[in-house]
């Protein structure tokens, strides 16, 4: 499912169109930027799009993860205890929040320079994101209700 929605997301045309918004101060890295910014984004439409109310999302999924931890690998069990533990899903609804996303994100950079200026420029795109974020968000719930196990078939 993940690269079902990875590839409707990298093939949508208001996407590439803000991608293409971002690549001269970020380069390579818009279409990152992008999806962490669409993320920030679901946050502010939570009460349009989410399936319940956002604390109690947050709780409930720090559960689930939390309850499978055996099934997991020793490294990814350490990133769902860490997630846990600060609440990383918070991290999403505030612009200083955001800013710690990208700090987090900037050592695993082969050019981290690149993401100079973020905060900046999820000011200044702001419109941008939201629209095009209301304009995909519903086809990607769409694609993701498919993978349901209790979806029926279309013709």
């Amino acid at each position: 499912m993940h690269r079902a929605i990875d590839s409707l997301t990298d093939h949508d045309e208001d996407v590439r169109a803000l991608n293409q918004l971002l690549k001269p101060r970020h380069g390579r890295y818009a279409g990152v930027i992008t999806d962490i910014g669409f993320d920030y984004h679901l946050w502010r439409n939570w009460e349009e799009f989410g399936p319940a109310p956002f604390s109690e999302f947050t709780q409930s999924t720090y559960a689930s993860l939390y309850g499978r931890r055996e099934e997991m690998n020793e490294r990814v069990r350490g990133y769902v205890n860490q997630m846990v533990k600060d609440d990383w899903l918070r991290l999403y609804t505030s612009r200083e929040g955001m800013a710690k996303v990208f700090g987090r994100l900037e050592p695993r950079l082969s050019k981290p320079e690149l993401l100079e200026g973020i905060n900046d420029t999820l000011v200044d795109f702001h419109e941008e994101f939201n629209q095009t974020f209301l304009a995909l968000f519903p086809r990607l719930q769409t694609l993701a209700n498919a993978y349901r196990p209790d979806a029926t078939p279309t013709d």
